[in-house]
């Protein structure tokens, strides 16, 4: 189990909906799904 990053912020792909832990300081942020640029923080 990975330990928890305080890094990484919660993002959701607005292409297929998926929720994802990311580390905002990387650019561009691509869901791990579905491989889109188009997600937001949330």
């Amino acid at each position: 189990m990975d330990e928890y990053d305080p890094n990484k912020v919660y993002f959701r792909c607005n292409t297929c909906e998926f929720l994802f832990m990311e580390d905002p300081a990387l650019f561009p942020v691509r869901c791990p799904q579905c491989g889109s640029e188009d997600v937001v923080r949330t």
